[in-house]
């Protein structure tokens, strides 16, 4: 049977993108080399295809002007536009953490590991808040409690140290260092009214302490925000496309929109940095390729004028 996808090599690529109308100079080589063809082609090829081209031939055409070096800085932008976002959102997952830990414990400060009845959890949600005892909080345990796991097994020290030394009492400030961005999400939005609403609450107050307008955050804002934040933070950890990724297939739902939600969630200076980053970012890539500057801007949700706009806005807030 004839391969679909047969191996080429690094010259036999370089002629391909020739042979498709794209200007390529000898650098393009050690790119190749290290970074790989499907990456950067196929990763990032689609605002230099020639449509009208495409289907005329059967196969990639690419427009007038076409670089390989455009094709790179594309490729480059996207991936210190993955490590801005990442570094950000890590910095919101540490605050819901922390909020969660602490609104959900004072509701329940007698117990112990009250994350583990599922009596206090919404009502509505228990088969999600089961399935998270059961599936996360008593699979962390178990395994960090055998002593059966000591030795190699890669569980966690501070876990372990609870187990061993405070009866089996691990607060969820502890365990929530062993949970996933996604779990934590989780665990918020299978929690009970009165404990959606501290958190909410919390995020407002901690909004607060650094503007100087205040600005009510609502659960429902909160959980729309870490629906997209828990997106893009896996496209990012998984060096996945970015810029021009949509949360749930949604147009509105884009990069640009994932920015703005840090605003709700950072400290005012850390989120000024992260704008001012981003703000640079953009404008070194759009300057460097005018003629797609738009298709970019496009792509990631930004309309033009908007970040000058926008960073006035925090400014003032």
């Amino acid at each position: 049977m004839s391969l679909r996808k047969p191996y080429r090599s690094v010259d036999e690529q370089l002629r391909i993108l020739r042979s498709r109308g794209m200007a390529v100079d000898a650098g393009a080589v050690h790119v190749l080399r290290r970074e790989g063809y499907y990456p950067i082609v196929n990763g990032y090829k689609d605002l230099f295809l020639d449509r009208k081209a495409c289907l005329t031939a059967g196969d990639d055409r690419y427009g007038t002007g076409a670089r390989f070096d455009d094709l790179y800085a594309l490729f480059l932008f996207d991936r210190e536009l993955r490590e801005l976002l990442f570094s950000s959102i890590t910095r919101a997952e540490a605050a819901l953490k922390a909020v969660c830990a602490h609104e959900f414990t004072r509701l329940h400060s007698d117990e112990v590991n009250p994350y583990l009845n599922p009596d206090y959890y919404d009502s509505r949600c228990r088969p999600s808040a089961v399935a998270l005892i059961d599936k996360v909080f008593k699979r962390i345990l178990e395994l960090d409690g055998s002593p059966r796991n000591r030795g190699d097994y890669g569980g966690k020290a501070y876990i372990r140290h609870c187990m061993e030394d405070h009866n089996g009492q691990v607060p969820l400030w502890v365990l929530a260092n062993d949970l996933s961005f996604g779990q934590t999400v989780w665990f918020f939005q299978v929690q009970s009214p009165a404990v959606r609403l501290a958190v909410a609450e919390s995020f407002t107050g901690l909004y607060a302490d650094t503007h100087d307008g205040p600005r009510r955050i609502t659960i429902k804002r909160l959980d729309s925000i870490f629906n997209r934040l828990v997106f893009y933070r896996n496209l990012c950890a998984h060096d996945e496309r970015c810029y021009c990724a949509r949360y749930d297939g949604r147009a509105n739902e884009n990069v640009y929109q994932a920015i703005g939600d840090l605003g709700y969630l950072l400290d005012k200076d850390d989120y000024l940095e992260l704008f001012g980053r981003f703000s640079a970012l953009v404008a070194r890539v759009t300057s460097a390729m005018p003629s797609r500057s738009q298709a970019i801007l496009s792509a990631m949700g930004v309309r033009e004028r908007e970040l000058a706009d926008r960073a006035e806005i925090i400014l003032r807030s």
